[in-house]
């Protein structure tokens, strides 16, 4: 992992959707969208309907969820997403 890298894992209950490192991710919040960054401080939250997206050095990546939480916690993030079944 590079140093300014966090390792993302995105994942429903039947699959993994998504896993490695990405300089950021941001986050459709339940509250209000945000952004994740390397040595972001520690969070749980809850994920509202909207798209989680990707930078890294692959290139960008978006993922549509309907709902969902997310915890960070020493540079990972790891994502629980409920997608439409028609994705």
């Amino acid at each position: 992992m590079k140093t300014d890298e966090i390792y993302l894992q995105v994942i429903s209950p039947d699959k993994v959707i998504f896993q490695g490192n990405v300089s950021l991710v941001r986050f459709p919040g339940k509250e209000s969208p945000f952004v994740i960054l390397r040595d972001h401080a520690p969070i749980m939250a809850l994920l509202d309907k909207g798209v989680i997206s990707y930078e890294s050095l692959q290139g960008e990546g978006q993922i549509p969820v309907i709902t969902g939480f997310v915890q960070v916690k020493d540079n990972r993030a790891y994502a629980c997403v409920k997608q439409n079944e028609n994705i």
